[in-house]
């Protein structure tokens, strides 16, 4: 039995009429317009017909690029249990496999929050990494890895959670608009004493919403105090326990929640159950969470929802824009959240 050789370049150039240079454009570079629509659809029904496969290695080590791309997810849980990572991780696949890259996850080793050394070395064997922040990165954290990744001269880019002035690929949500535009919802609706359920004081997206709840309110004559700002480490006991003592004040009692992220509006629902009460009207809930979270509870809440598919795509983007043209400069991108209007406040 006779094998059939994989054809080259030459081979389909020499069918197509056309130069090898030609060829190679049409297969390996979309983006391109030295080939014309016609002769590049041309040049791939042919290339498809004689059964060509690009040879991967010989394709990275001619354009000195892996076509790999890593995701670092600082959280110790796995991940692809987190609706947020799961649902950047979606929008970041859909960019690869448009553009033609392959993805390379790294498992965190070290200390939450923080990329561990041996991912920074392994990313130089990738064109490139994709780092997502998480609720276990604080502001230090977040500029660590930006410094170190900078240093090591590893094209990056990020998603979520980074306020600072490094200029960077990065692809997030303004909290701090989040914050006020859920302040002036909530004031507008003659609320007074308004509370912030969030995680933890030292994530930079809680220092943002609270920026944005203080100047929000502040615009109405009102104020957040620091009583009324609550920080529950991500344990339910611990929130019941701060829902309770706003709750049991029978002077000044709180009329209004703002609840930082999905997993505290949960706890916020599961409280307001087991204590009896109602939303609104016993205390409006207003929410910030991911797109498309809140069609799963009853009754459907308010809230302001973070395009997180959407962070993905564009992390991905912006950081092969980067490995394909070096000269582009960074691009920081805050998408614009979208307010559900639900029942519960």
């Amino acid at each position: 039995m006779k094998l059939t050789s994989t054809p080259r370049l030459a081979d389909i150039a020499k069918r197509a009429g056309v130069s090898i240079a030609a060829v190679s454009i049409a297969l390996h570079k979309a983006e391109s317009t030295r080939v014309s629509a016609e002769r590049r659809k041309k040049i791939i029904s042919i290339a498809e017909e004689m059964g060509y496969s690009a040879n991967e290695l010989a394709r990275a080590l001619a354009e000195r690029r892996t076509r790999l791309i890593g995701l670092a997810v600082p959280l110790r849980d796995p991940i692809f249990f987190n609706q947020f990572i799961a649902q950047a991780l979606s929008g970041i696949q859909k960019t690869m496999m448009r553009r033609g890259y392959n993805l390379l996850i790294f498992s965190p080793s070290g200390k939450p929050g923080r990329a561990t050394r041996d991912q920074i070395l392994e990313s130089k064997f990738t064109d490139g990494i994709i780092f997502i922040n998480t609720r276990s990165c604080t502001v230090a954290d977040v500029e660590e890895t930006i410094d170190e990744l900078q240093r090591a001269n590893i094209k990056f880019s990020m998603i979520n959670s980074y306020y600072g002035n490094s200029p960077i690929n990065y692809a997030g949500a303004d909290d701090a608009g989040i914050g006020e535009a859920a302040a002036r919802y909530l004031a507008e609706r003659g609320h007074k004493q308004i509370a912030f359920l969030s995680g933890q004081r030292t994530l930079p997206a809680h220092q943002q919403m609270v920026k944005g709840l203080k100047r929000g309110l502040k615009a109405h004559d009102l104020n957040l105090s620091a009583e009324h700002i609550g920080c529950s480490g991500y344990e339910e006991t611990k929130a019941f326990e701060i829902l309770d003592r706003w709750f049991d004040k029978r002077k000044d009692r709180v009329t209004a929640i703002f609840a930082a992220d999905d997993q505290l509006l949960i706890n916020l629902y599961d409280y307001i159950e087991q204590r009896g009460l109602s939303m609104p009207k016993d205390v409006a809930v207003l929410g910030r969470g991911n797109s498309g979270f809140g069609e799963h509870l009853r009754p459907r809440p308010t809230m302001f929802t973070i395009p997180t598919f959407s962070m993905g795509e564009l992390a991905a983007d912006l950081l092969i824009d980067s490995i394909e043209n070096p000269k582009a400069e960074p691009r920081r991108v805050f998408l614009p959240y979208e307010f559900v209007n639900g029942v519960t406040a």
